[in-house]
């Protein structure tokens, strides 16, 4: 077997094909600190924080609402047996 093909075995592998493309990846690491994510996932969070509030909102104006048509439907649903066994 000559030299270029056990280079080319040797480079061939999924895990020396993995190492060479995480190579770059491990230099840009140095580059990413805490003041760039804050400064750039920070507005993010927040407005989606801002967003539970209203929905908060939403959910218990709407529940009192569901609570009363269900209690409407079981009363209507047992006067509506109540009147449909007595063939008026």
């Amino acid at each position: 077997m000559s030299f270029t093909d056990r280079v080319k075995t040797a480079f061939g592998s999924v895990k020396v094909k993995l190492a060479i493309a995480a190579i770059p990846v491990m230099g840009m690491v140095q580059y990413a600190s805490a003041a760039t994510l804050n400064a750039s996932i920070g507005p993010v969070l927040d407005s989606v924080v801002e967003l539970f509030v209203p929905l908060l909102a939403l959910v218990t104006a709407a529940v009192p609402l569901m609570i009363i048509m269900a209690i409407i439907g079981f009363v209507l649903g047992i006067l509506g047996a109540i009147l449909g066994k007595l063939h008026v």
